[in-house]
């Protein structure tokens, strides 16, 4: 028996994508299935294969989140100390992936229901939706990381230029329960002179898709956030995709 298609079967994209053609950005609900979306709610809380990523001393640092949960207090706070000098300093961010689409690639995701969620972004169909969406026939193929924000990570202000990668459009498909502005943990999309000029809460099962460069950045989650912020995180990319 064939599986059920992950992605909901009448989604109508039409005023999304007036709205990103208008502004740049655009956001749509219950992108995926029902079943699947709870599906991949719970694989994601139940994954235990995170790195934990950041920048210290101007260089993209990945650390075992697991070895870094254990921690003595003082050492942590050394680290922490790090983070935050450099959070000041510009850009910077704290929070842990899983390279659904390198993973995904070489058939080392373990988690069956992650690895159909990495299957789904490099599908025809997924592709075929971020063209509608954002009106740029050019996409090719979509990269993409799961992601968990817990408790004071963030991400600061950035545009997702990446030399050497064409990037269309960036991606967020949101994977938090029960979320509201006040636990933090925002898309932030900013103008010229760095104010807000739309916030985007991770509502649950809500692709947020945004023009790249966009200035943009993720408010730092609560403490007494009820749980992770997960999402699956990616880029639309025009050039051709990268050899294994």
């Amino acid at each position: 028996m064939a599986r059920p298609n992950p992605l909901r079967a009448d989604i109508d994209l039409a005023e999304p994508a007036r709205m990103f053609a208008a502004t740049g950005f655009a956001a749509v609900n219950a992108v995926l299935a029902a079943p699947f979306a709870e599906r991949l709610y719970k694989a994601g809380l139940a994954c235990q294969d995170w790195s934990l990523v950041t920048v210290i001393d101007g260089q993209h640092r990945e650390f075992v989140s697991a070895e870094m949960d254990r921690l003595e207090t003082s050492r942590r706070a050394g680290f922490d100390a790090l983070v935050a000098r450099e959070a000041r300093a510009g850009f910077c961010y704290l929070y842990d992936q899983l390279n659904l689409y390198e993973r995904g690639r070489r058939g080392t995701l373990g988690d069956p229901v992650l690895a159909e969620a990495a299957q789904l972004i490099a599908s025809d169909a997924f592709i075929a939706l971020g063209r509608r969406l954002t009106g740029d026939p050019a996409i090719r193929f979509a990269d993409c990381q799961l992601t968990r924000y817990s408790a004071g990570h963030f991400l600061t202000a950035h545009d997702d230029f990446a030399q050497g990668k064409d990037r269309s459009a960036a991606f967020v498909l949101n994977l938090a329960r029960d979320w509201c502005a006040d636990f933090g943990g925002v898309l932030q999309l900013l103008d010229e002179a760095g104010d807000v000029k739309a916030g985007l809460v991770p509502r649950f099962n809500r692709l947020a898709v945004f023009k790249v460069p966009q200035p943009h950045a993720v408010s730092i989650v609560a403490p007494f956030a009820p749980g992770p912020r997960l999402a699956i995180t990616g880029w639309f990319r025009r050039d051709a995709e990268p050899a294994l």
